[in-house]
């Protein structure tokens, strides 16, 4: 078979051993599928907390103006940030 020569050569020296002059890097913590998604829902959750005082406090001491908008609020508000949450913790971890 033909070699690809642009398929760069495996590195096959006996040497594996970092020297001690170069710094090692910590390791950087690495959390699961699942604690990523525990953490999602737990951000979607405190969201959800904050948003609904707020609008319920208003809804509650002055009457809603704008028919269900505190229902609406209540529910896309701590999605919106639970997503954005997610993919900015994702790509915080998945980043070399």
């Amino acid at each position: 078979m033909p070699e690809n020569r642009e398929k760069p050569a495996a590195d096959t020296s006996s040497n594996t051993e970092q020297s001690s002059d170069e710094p090692s890097k910590p390791k950087r913590w690495r959390p699961s599928r699942a604690l990523r998604s525990i953490l999602m829902v737990f951000v979607g959750f405190v969201a959800f907390v904050i948003v609904s005082g707020i609008v319920l406090y208003k809804t509650i001491m002055y009457g809603d103006m704008i028919e269900n908008f505190g229902i609406v609020m209540m529910l896309t508000v701590p999605v919106i940030a639970a997503v954005a949450f997610r993919v900015g913790l994702d790509s915080w971890l998945d980043a070399e």
